[in-house]
C-alpha cells in the first residue's frame, strides 16, 4: 500500500518537476567511446534510457558499453510478484542480469558490450574497485588507440541512495586526479534543481524509434516471465521511478558534469 501511495503522490509532483520544455538536439559526447556504469540493474534505463540512445546515434554501437557494476543481490521488492524466497544470492542477481540483458537488447545496446562485473569478494567495496579498475582499463586502452572516452556514472551529489554516491565518487575522484579526461553523472528528474544550470545536460527521446526503445526497455522490467528468468525484480523494486519515467513525455535522461561541486 507505501508503494502506491507514494505512486499516487508522484503522479502530482511529477508534472512539475518535469516541465520543461522539448530539445531540438541532445547534447554531444565528447569522447569517441562512451562508456555507462549503472550500480544496480534498471538504473541505466531509469536514469539514462535517452542518454544511451544518443550516445548510440552519435557514436554507433561499437561504441557504446553499459558496465554493471553490482548485480543488487540484496533487492527487496515493494510490489508483489514472482517470490524470490528460497533464491540464493547467486540466483536472485542472475535474474536481475537477464533483466538488464532483456533492457539493453530493447535499447540496442550490443550484447558483447554489456559487461557485468564479476563479484570477487562480498561487499560494495569490491563492486567499485572493480569499477575502478574497468574505467581506468578502457581509458588507457582507448588513449593508446588515439581515440577519447566519456564515462558516465551516478551523481555524486544528491542521490538518497548511499551507493548510487559512491559510484559516482569513483568517477569524480579519477576526473579529479586526470586520470580520465571526459565525465558525467546521472541525476534524478528532482535531483536536476539543485544542479547549477549551466553545468546540466539534458537528453530526450527525439525520434519515434527512441521513444519505442526506451519504452521497450520499461517494458522489459516491467514483464515477469519466470522461466525466462524474468521477474520483474526492477519494476517492483522502484515503481515510483519507472512511473516518474513513463510520465515524462520526452523521457528525459538528466546529467551533470564533473564540475558540480560535492
Amino acid at each position: 500500500m507505501r508503494a502506491l501511495a507514494a505512486i499516487a503522490v508522484l503522479a502530482l509532483v511529477v508534472p512539475v518537476v518535469l516541465d520543461e520544455p522539448p530539445v531540438t538536439e541532445n547534447p554531444r559526447f565528447a569522447g569517441d567511446v562512451v562508456v555507462f556504469y549503472p550500480e544496480h540493474p534498471d538504473d541505466e534505463t531509469l536514469l539514462g534510457a535517452s542518454a544511451i540512445r544518443a550516445a548510440l546515434a552519435q557514436k554507433g554501437a561499437g561504441n557504446v558499453y553499459v558496465v554493471l557494476v553490482s548485480q543488487g543481490r540484496g533487492v527487496a521488492p515493494a510490489l508483489p510478484g514472482p517470490s524470490l524466497a528460497g533464491m540464493t544470492l547467486a540466483e536472485i542477481g542472475a535474474r536481475r542480469v537477464s533483466e538488464l540483458g532483456a533492457a539493453m537488447r530493447a535499447l540496442g545496446v550490443e550484447a558483447g558490450h554489456v559487461v557485468v562485473l564479476p563479484d570477487l569478494q562480498p561487499g560494495p567495496a569490491d563492486n567499485l574497485a572493480e569499477m575502478r579498475a574497468t574505467a581506468l582499463r578502457l581509458e588507457r586502452s582507448e588513449a593508446r588507440a588515439g581515440r577519447s572516452v566519456t564515462h558516465v556514472a551516478h551523481s555524486y551529489v544528491d542521490d538518497p541512495n548511499p551507493l548510487h554516491r559512491a559510484n559516482g565518487r569513483v568517477l569524480k575522484d579519477l576526473a579529479d586526479a586526470g586520470l580520465v579526461h571526459d565525465a558525467l553523472f546521472w541525476v534524478r528528474p528532482y535531483e536536476k534543481l539543485v544542479i547549477p544550470r549551466p553545468e546540466l545536460r539534458r537528453f530526450q527521446a527525439l525520434t519515434p524509434a527512441d521513444v519505442r526503445a526506451v519504452r521497450a526497455a520499461i517494458r522489459a522490467y516491467r514483464h515477469a516471465d519466470p522461466a525466462a528468468g524474468l521477474d520483474a525484480i526492477g519494476y517492483r523494486s522502484t515503481p515510483w521511478s519507472f512511473a516518474m519515467l513513463s510520465a515524462d513525455g520526452h523521457l528525459t535522461s538528466y546529467l551533470h558534469t564533473a564540475a558540480v561541486p560535492g
